[in-house]
């Protein structure tokens, strides 16, 4: 079983470009029990929010997340067109050949000279219609998603090696605390032989019940249990790090699980070693 975990803390940032507008969006995680989105749009675009809301959920899990999506205009893709006013242009002709017989002179007025009287031809500047900004938000957010997907699992990598680490150790105390503990009846024997001649001096300690309270006294201190369950939790421990991305609150049980029963074998330890 294998598997990527991933942090609850990341940056990312999306951006997208079409028909002079800029839409850049910016995701900032930090820890959170839940899924906690802040959102800051500009005015007039609540009505994406939920839209935006939804598409997070769909790929993050846990975290607070804050949203902050930016618009900017920039030069639009423009050309100009030459519009002429024929009717103008038909008057004008009309008054200057109308003129001119009246003064009884030759007309001479030129295409030229007409195109350049005010108001003949008119420039006009087409822009480029701007494009629909939901798709172009929604294409910026993904690309931030996935800016800090990537952080976020480059981080959990780590920790996860990290507390692969740790786990190894905890196991390996583990093992040594089983070894240890196969000898606790001895030691437990011998302290009770001890304290039972200093106590009854010269008179015969009866091996049968030195034998039946060392059992009680093995009983009471035995580990075998604690250590038992230690070394389960320590096994999901490691299948959770391996096969799921999202873990912390299943590490958070289990580790409170790992102390509890740590405490316990250091309680009833009756080996310094072990405690």
């Amino acid at each position: 079983m294998s598997g990527t975990c991933r942090s609850m803390t990341g940056y990312g940032r999306g951006e997208v470009e079409a028909d002079g507008l800029r839409i850049s969006v910016e995701l900032r995680s930090v820890n959170h029990r839940f899924l906690d989105l802040q959102i800051k749009l500009p005015r007039n675009w609540t009505a994406l929010e939920p839209a935006l809301a939804s598409a997070v959920r769909a790929r993050l899990e846990r975290g607070r997340v804050e949203i902050l999506v930016k618009r900017e205009k920039l030069a639009q893709a423009s050309h100009t067109e030459a519009h002429i006013d024929h009717q103008l242009a038909a008057r004008l002709f009309e008054g200057s050949r109308s003129l001119a017989r009246e003064l009884g002179v030759e007309q001479d007025l030129t295409i030229g000279e007409l195109l350049r009287m005010p108001g003949v031809v008119e420039v006009r500047e087409v822009v480029a219609e701007s494009a629909e900004e939901g798709p172009l938000v929604s294409g910026a957010l993904d690309r931030a998603l996935d800016s800090l997907i990537e952080m976020r699992e480059a981080e959990g990598a780590n920790l996860q090696a990290d507390l692969l680490t740790r786990l190894d150790r905890v196991d390996a105390l583990r093992s040594t605390i089983a070894s240890l503990a196969e000898g606790q009846s001895e030691v437990l024997q011998a302290r009770l032989r001890a304290r039972l001649d200093d106590l009854l001096e010269d008179q015969r300690v009866d091996p049968a019940r030195l034998a039946q309270e060392t059992a009680i006294l093995a009983d009471r201190a035995a580990v075998d249990e604690e250590l038992t369950r230690l070394s389960s939790h320590i096994s999901q421990a490691r299948e959770a790090l391996c096969g799921e991305p999202a873990v912390g609150r299943r590490l958070n049980f289990l580790v409170q699980e790992m102390n509890r029963e740590v405490n316990t074998c250091g309680a009833k330890a009756a080996l310094q070693d072990i405690s």
